[in-house]
């Protein structure tokens, strides 16, 4: 018994993921150009559904978390409490710019998406 619940533990912990957000931007570009990866900067606001439903449902799959943290330095930026760096606007939120190290944009892609769609645009803008 002891071993089935230590097991389902286990595998429970596994399948949780998480988003390492980059403190700043300046700090994901420093670090981006450190381990030579990409950035992802997420534009949100605070009660927007489709802003919930990526950090909840599509930054919690494994799959996707894992892509962001191996391709991408992600920073989180929210419209309303912190600076909008040049250059990165928005229509509505989410909005997800994708930049080379050094800040130069790559792309870019508005709004939510589900996983599978999701997936496709990290792998369209990774090195």
């Amino acid at each position: 018994m002891k071993k089935t619940t230590l097991s389902l533990l286990l595998i429970a912990s596994c399948s949780f993921a998480e988003v390492k957000w980059a403190p700043s931007y300046n700090a994901a570009l420093v670090q981006a150009q450190k381990e030579k990866k990409n950035v992802m900067v997420m534009l949100s606001k605070e009660d927007c559904p489709a802003c919930e439903y990526m950090t909840e449902t599509v930054f919690e799959e494994k799959a996707v978390s894992d892509m962001i943290e191996k391709e991408y330095i992600p920073v989180h930026i929210d419209i309303h409490n912190d600076s909008i760096p040049s250059g990165l606007g928005y229509i509505g939120t989410p909005t997800f710019h994708f930049l080379d190290a050094k800040g130069k944009k790559i792309g870019r892609y508005d709004g939510a998406a589900n996983i599978p769609t999701f997936m496709g645009i990290l792998g369209k803008y990774k090195k």
